[in-house]
């Protein structure tokens, strides 16, 4: 066994192989789709968009679940998959807006119409969804490398490896940079929706002090209101009470206007004899002059108290107009 130091690598490389052993010959190959499966390719991509959503192995995932729904997990890696999708968006972006005063004819591309379908998501019910559960573990994924039986030099073993590791090197400089660019945008997403959700705490927060503000206001209004119901209350008891001297008062006229009504009686009775005492005494005039006299008098009192009862019925009819009006 003998040792090499090339490129800052160490090597290892073994005895020369028998006649029989397998040697690897190319493992950078790359595997080229047939047309049947190119269509496939473009379809199942455009109906499972929603599976790249920029974060973080969701793109390995996705392009892995793609390839062992078409058969060849083993013959390409989630990374010429990538690659190759990038480069048809590329030439199609490229035949779609070609640059200032270049004529392209986009029909002249094999491949235009089917991607135009696609990037217009006129596609994305062409395939059935695939399933990310199960997909196995790293090395199912790994595609095979194509092999040469025979003998070769030690010096072409060498290159090979290296060719392999300096490839390899490249692949995962590729895969590094494209984890760091979807780590960028998965930071940029969470930075936008740390600004959204920052406008919208400061949208809340300026909708709780108008809110604050409403309900201070509602507080003062329910105050005032109290109070105007208990002013309300004093005056109905106020009313309620003058209610009940005017009934007291309207009973006492009632009581009055009866005696009036009695005394009247006994005036008009008092009158009607007293005309018939005149009528039965016209011819004793002379013989009785104290008598009537003193009948006189009393015709005089009578007329009196009768104007007396009459100013008296008046004051009270005012009186029981007044309280009806209030």
């Amino acid at each position: 066994m003998k040792l090499f130091s090339m490129d800052h690598a160490l090597y290892v490389v073994q005895t020369p192989p028998e006649e029989n052993d397998d040697i690897l010959i190319n493992p950078d190959f790359t595997y080229k789709l047939s047309e049947a499966e190119l269509v496939k390719f473009v379809r199942l991509r455009a109906a499972n968009d929603a599976l790249f959503t920029g974060k973080r192995n969701t793109s390995v995932i996705a392009w892995r679940a793609i390839l062992k729904e078409m058969g060849i997990q083993r013959k390409m890696s989630t990374s010429q998959a990538r690659k190759k999708w990038e480069n048809l968006k590329k030439k199609y972006k490229e035949m779609k807006n070609p640059p200032p005063g270049v004529t392209v004819n986009p029909t002249n591309w094999q491949w235009f119409s089917l991607m135009d379908d696609a990037m217009e998501g006129r596609l994305k019910d062409s395939e059935a969804m695939v399933s990310t559960l199960s997909l196995g573990d790293d090395s199912d994924f790994r595609p095979d490398r194509p092999r040469k039986r025979g003998r070769e030099s030690y010096q072409s073993e060498i290159e090979f490896l290296v060719e392999g590791d300096e490839s390899r090197l490249s692949g995962d400089r590729v895969d590094a940079g494209s984890d760091r660019d979807e780590m960028e945008q998965e930071r940029a997403l969470l930075e936008s929706d740390r600004a959204a959700l920052e406008s919208e705490r400061m949208v809340l927060e300026r909708e709780k002090m108008v809110l604050d503000r409403e309900r201070a206001g509602l507080e003062r209004e329910l105050a005032s209101l109290d109070r105007d119901r208990a002013s309300l209350e004093r005056e109905k008891a106020a009313v309620e009470r003058d209610r009940a001297s005017v009934e007291h008062e309207r009973a006492q006229l009632e009581k009055e206007r009866a005696e009036m009504e009695k005394e009247r009686a006994k005036l008009e009775r008092n009158r009607a004899a007293l005309e018939r005492q005149r009528g039965g005494a016209g011819g004793e005039q002379e013989g009785d002059r104290d008598d009537s006299g003193q009948e006189s008098e009393k015709s005089a009192e009578a007329e009196m108290e009768t104007a007396s009862l009459e100013r008296r019925q008046k004051f009270l009819d005012l009186f029981e107009k007044l309280i009806e009006n209030f």
